[in-house]
């Protein structure tokens, strides 16, 4: 069997995310044709009429015990689901709270060839780590013996893998290894550089450019665009579809950070039927109590809607 022949599974995972904030991930999903497995992680803090809302839109709930962070102990529990489906089923495995999916994922399974053991498909933020102020500065802190290796390489975003079940199996295994001593929220991303130039995952790995565009992590032309630069060929956000497009003009598959602007936020929440629903969150937030004003996606849930 080929990843090309059923449809891939879509997995991810949340902690402490009220409805607002993960809402536009699964409706965008179903915005689109895409008609496979669903499968989202649950950790202790998600509350209960959350994981309603995700089986009402066809979401596998897999309740599970966080650990440490939940970018980092999502690898643990992806790779123990892995296990029971068919190794060479394409799995997008993807972050959930700042994605949307403007196409079919099913159309991802084309990137992966089993024949030339291409197992992996992972895409560029368009910078090396030299070049990154954030990347550089987690790489210090997380991981300082691998700083001169990996100082002038490129920098490719866990926030979307795609793979067949067994290669992402081993992978996340490798960056769960390697990020669960780690001293920082952010050290799954650097672990899995780290394990993407192990020879294992280098020679089974497709590595996306960010003209690339199938998969389009804004942040890093946000960031590029604030300093008054960019990168010849990226994909281009628009405000006027709320859609993100690539230089061809053709919608980005995945669209991963539409967060970081606060504009492009509102522009994607109204697309997907989420604006009224996320304002009303944000003011929420905002009126918290001092001893409750923690970021908005760590937050503990709050009480469900009357």
């Amino acid at each position: 069997m080929s990843p090309q022949n059923t449809p891939p599974v879509v997995i991810g995972a949340i902690n402490h995310h009220e409805w607002p904030v993960v809402a536009p991930w699964i409706k965008s999903l179903r915005k689109t044709s895409f008609t496979g497995r669903v499968i989202l992680v649950t950790y202790e803090d998600v509350a209960e009429y959350v994981k309603a809302q995700m089986r009402h839109h066809g979401v596998e709930i897999v309740e599970a015990k966080m650990e440490i962070s939940v970018n980092r102990g999502r690898f643990k529990d992806f790779a123990a689901i892995l296990e029971s489906i068919p190794p060479e089923t394409c799995v997008v495995a993807t972050d959930v709270r700042d994605v949307v999916f403007q196409e079919d994922p099913t159309t991802l399974a084309d990137l992966l060839d089993v024949s030339k053991k291409k197992e992996l498909v992972v895409s560029s933020e368009g910078w090396r780590y030299h070049d990154s102020e954030w990347n550089l500065a987690t790489l210090r802190k997380v991981f300082p013996t691998h700083e001169a290796r990996m100082l002038y390489e490129e920098v490719y975003c866990s926030g979307v893998i795609v793979g067949t079940a067994g290669a992402l199996k081993r992978l996340s295994e490798r960056i769960w290894d390697l990020a669960k001593s780690a001293p920082s929220f952010n050290g799954d991303q650097v672990a899995m550089n780290i394990a993407l130039r192990e020879p294992e995952f280098m020679n089974q790995t497709r590595f996306l450019t960010v003209q690339d565009g199938r998969i389009f992590h804004a942040r890093a032309t946000w960031l590029r665009h604030k300093q008054g630069a960019s990168t010849l060929g990226e994909p281009k956000f628009s405000m006027l579809s709320g859609i993100a497009l690539k230089v061809d003009e053709k919608p980005v598959s995945v669209l991963h950070q539409y967060t970081e602007s606060t504009a492009e936020r509102m522009r994607v929440l109204l697309r997907y039927n989420c604006l009224l629903t996320g304002v009303a969150h944000r003011l929420k937030q905002r009126f918290r109590p001092a001893d409750d004003s923690k970021v908005y996606w760590k937050t503990s849930p709050a009480s469900p809607p009357a």
